[in-house]
């Protein structure tokens, strides 16, 4: 089995460690911002997506808690929380992350921490043996699908959800990046 991401890493400018109990509350406030994405996932908001995830994880199917983690992403000088990050170690198969949510701030987005995230998570799983990273993306949402393929994310693994575009229908891209 690949080793696991640590519990606590950072980059230049950023500090990621696992999510506490004492952290639900802000972490949850912050995941709310992120309610906009709604319009073009056609999700609901979950007012306790923090907790779940740390209790119960985001688990793909036959998926176990023991290989998922969500993550605080922090600003290194104010220790500010900014983001947040969940992945799954292993799906669809051993040597393979799974990005299941990345999120940074609205109001701290276009400074390059998402692409700096993103470079070190993957200087970190390249270290650890793991061959690529996937995530599923909302055909409806431009801006992340941009952020993806800049972020080295150029293969298509499979389209998936409604077949025709309405305002009501959605779709979702899964996009492989190989390390």
């Amino acid at each position: 089995m690949v080793e696991q991401l640590p519990s606590r890493w950072s980059s230049e400018r950023l500090l990621i460690s696992d999510v506490e109990v004492s952290d639900i509350a802000e972490l949850q406030s912050l995941y709310d911002t992120s309610r906009y994405i709604q319009q073009w996932d056609g999700q609901e908001n979950d007012p306790n997506y923090v907790k779940n995830c740390l209790e119960q994880g985001n688990l793909p199917p036959g998926g176990t808690l023991k290989n998922y983690r969500i993550q605080s992403i922090r600003t290194a000088v104010e220790d500010r929380k900014i983001g947040l990050l969940s992945v799954y170690h292993g799906y669809p198969a051993e040597n393979v992350l799974y990005l299941e949510f990345l999120y940074i701030q609205s109001g701290v987005q276009k400074q390059g921490h998402g692409q700096e995230m993103m470079s070190a998570l993957t200087r970190q799983l390249a270290g650890l043996g793991y061959h690529e990273i996937r995530i599923n993306v909302a055909l409806k949402n431009w801006p992340a699908l941009r952020f993806w393929f800049k972020s080295g994310f150029s293969q298509i693994s499979g389209i998936y959800g409604d077949v025709e575009h309405t305002s009501t229908s959605f779709a979702n891209i899964e996009l492989i990046k190989t390390l």
